[in-house]
């Protein structure tokens, strides 16, 4: 019994104990999980506090990011001449490179061939293409009619430099030679100049100019540049040329700055053959191109390369086809950007040297953006095929192709070349644009302007101012049927003709054996006012110029198949007009005899 009463008291003192551990565990436990629980709150709130701050940090962050990703997602801009660039054709391409003469004072199929076959670039047009007035703004409206289904609109160039290089119609007053302008030395009339030319060339539809001149006439034996030069004064010619260039532009037509290195010293017309210049790189830099250095300057847009050859800078090619002149000289050490474009590679300075194949493809390899194609459609389709065989078999690489169409669209893009019609033009309103830039509005000068205008426009019909009487079509006969017999008469052998003076109307007519008048004469009162360098201002530099033992000097024009003549007293300080004539050589001689 006592074994067992201690045995149950051993169980329940166990009990006891277990019981008596267990609570000391949960107490000791809910310490610790006190503790832990404030441990696990501590954390929580610095835990949260660090999120907190990594959350703003993050924010921060992704927002910054955010824009920078904005930034470099933004659509890229678009350039749209290489969009317009992507869009072509390679026959496309070739096309704008080649500016296109052609026969005719209308549109006929050679012409719709060259715009819709071959696509080119651009047209020029010369002294043959125009007629008169309305005929020339019906030419330039049709050529952007047949081309308003083509991609690119067209240059429509021309060379109006004034002076003796003039393609207006007649009955549009001419403005001065650079010569006469260079003379001046004022570069706000060589602006003014190059501004009114501006505004007849867009009067007629076109958009581009060859000209102004920039060579400066070092050789006095150089006749095809001549007057057509500011001078011989680089300084002069520099001012000038620029100021010209600028007023041309300024009535938003490209101006072709020209004859790149310089045409000056030479005394060889290209036209005929190949002139040499012997001037070496030091030279033409401290002379010839300083001109041509003041237009890059003043951003000149596009450049006439010329066939001369430059031999100390390159003894085996002309300038135009020279890669040495053209990319080395021109785009790298000058930093010409623009468009660059050869004078007329049908000229004998090419054609008795060259094939015209050989020449257009080494053109454009030297750096040749257009190829100037003045005559021949034949010669046009060379041209066109010679570069389309040379980009495929990769003597021409693409690259080179691109780039010039590039430079080209982009010019075009620069002037808003359109085929937008112009309307007729109103020849006595422009008249007199013209008149008040040549004479700074003067009356004097109005009125001697008018009077040269009147002059030139009755010569081209073979007549003169104040007598309705025309050679070829005129008998003495009918003028005697007019006006009555003659004041007096006389048979002068060396003219082998016989002259008659109508002293009331101040005009002598001379008749062959035939009858027919070969020369009409004017002593009109009138023409007391103009002087020598009036009528070389308007007329240009004279074909013939001759001082005569009767102490006259005489100078002449060729009109058609007419001459002009203008003869002046010598001796007093100023020469003024005695009288002028209109003169058909093969009547005098041919009929007369």
């Amino acid at each position: 019994m006592k074994k067992l009463i201690f045995k149950m008291m051993l169980i329940v003192i166990s009990l006891l104990l277990i019981n008596g551990c267990s609570n000391n565990t949960k107490n000791i436990n809910t310490n610790n999980t006190d503790k832990q629980n404030n441990v696990n709150a501590n954390n929580t709130d610095k835990q949260n506090n660090i999120n907190t701050n990594n959350t703003d940090k993050q924010k921060m962050k992704n927002t910054s990011q955010t824009e920078d990703t904005k930034k470099m997602t933004l659509t890229p801009r678009k350039d749209p001449i290489q969009e317009q660039l992507n869009k072509m054709t390679l026959n496309d391409k070739i096309g704008q490179m080649i500016i296109a003469g052609f026969d005719g004072v209308t549109i006929n199929s050679s012409t719709q061939t060259l715009i819709n076959k071959y696509k080119v670039g651009g047209v020029i047009l010369y002294q043959p293409n125009v007629k008169d007035a309305g005929q020339l703004v019906n030419l330039t409206n049709a050529i952007k009619t047949t081309n308003s289904k083509n991609k690119v609109p067209l240059f429509i160039s021309v060379d109006q430099e004034g002076g003796r290089v003039h393609r207006m119609p007649t009955s549009i007053q001419n403005t001065p030679s650079a010569r006469i302008i260079g003379n001046k030395n004022d570069a706000n009339y060589a602006y003014n100049i190059g501004n009114v030319i501006a505004k007849e060339l867009q009067s007629f539809g076109f958009n581009t100019d060859i000209a102004p001149v920039l060579d400066i006439q070092t050789n006095p034996n150089n006749t095809v540049i001549g007057d057509r030069s500011f001078g011989s004064n680089s300084s002069i010619v520099s001012k000038l040329g620029v100021s010209m260039m600028k007023g041309i532009s300024s009535g938003n037509i490209i101006p072709v700055v020209k004859h790149f290195p310089g045409h000056g010293d030479t005394s060889v017309d290209s036209h005929l053959e190949l002139p040499l210049v012997r001037n070496d790189l030091t030279r033409l830099k401290n002379v010839e191109l300083v001109p041509f250095n003041n237009a890059f300057k003043n951003h000149a847009d596009m450049v006439m390369v010329a066939h001369i050859l430059v031999q100390k800078i390159d003894p085996n090619y002309p300038a135009s086809m020279s890669k040495t002149i053209i990319t080395d000289l021109l785009r790298k050490q000058y930093g010409f950007g623009g468009v660059v474009i050869t004078d007329d590679m049908t000229m004998g300075a090419i054609a008795k040297h060259y094939t015209l194949k050989n020449a257009a493809v080494r053109a454009v390899n030297a750096g040749a953006d257009i190829i100037l194609v003045g005559h021949g459609m034949d010669n046009v389709a060379t041209v066109y095929n010679s570069i389309y065989s040379a980009v495929t078999n990769h003597s021409i690489s693409l690259d080179t192709i691109n780039k010039s169409v590039y430079r080209i669209l982009t010019l075009k893009h620069k002037y808003n070349v359109n085929n937008n019609k112009v309307s007729p033009v109103n020849v006595s309103n422009l008249n007199n644009q013209i008149t008040k830039a040549i004479s700074n509005t003067t009356t004097t000068n109005i009125t001697n302007s008018k009077l040269l205008l009147n002059i030139a426009t009755k010569a081209k019909e073979g007549s003169i101012i104040n007598a309705d009487f025309h050679l070829k079509s005129t008998t003495i006969n009918i003028v005697r049927k007019i006006w009555g017999n003659e004041d007096k008469r006389e048979y002068i052998a060396a003219a082998k003709g016989t002259y008659s003076t109508y002293s009331k109307y101040h005009v002598v007519v001379a008749y062959n054996k035939g009858q027919q008048l070969f020369e009409i004469r004017s002593f009109d009162p009138s023409l007391k006012a103009l002087t020598i360098a009036d009528v070389k201002n308007y007329f240009g530099s004279p074909k013939t110029d001759v001082k005569t033992s009767n102490k006259e000097e005489i100078i002449s024009y060729t009109i058609g198949t007419n001459t002009l003549k203008f003869v002046f007293p010598t001796g007093a300080q100023t020469m003024y007009l005695d009288h002028y004539s209109i003169y058909n050589a093969s009547l005098a001689n041919n009929m007369a005899s």
